[in-house]
């Protein structure tokens, strides 16, 4: 049962890291289409996007989620020999 947690847990933080990506690209084509109106997303009192930093929060939780998996894997390693 021990391996499955670890499995799920390490799919979920790949999962995470998946959508990290496709936040910062919707962040990256957002910041686009502000600078074709002569704004920079972030810059002079405009705030940032939702996806950066839905992708900044994907990012940072799911790589502490694929440690977390790695780490129960190696637990579950080590106590099974």
């Amino acid at each position: 049962m021990t391996q499955l947690k670890s499995d799920l847990v390490t799919a979920a933080g790949a999962v995470m890291l998946v959508g990290s990506a496709l936040s910062a690209e919707m962040a990256w084509l957002a910041a686009r289409g502000v600078a074709n109106l002569g704004v920079i997303c972030g810059a002079a009192g405009q705030p940032h996007c939702p996806w950066l930093i839905g992708a900044a929060a994907l990012l940072a939780s799911g790589t502490a989620t694929l440690i977390a998996g790695r780490r129960r894997m190696k637990a579950a390693a080590s106590s099974s020999s």
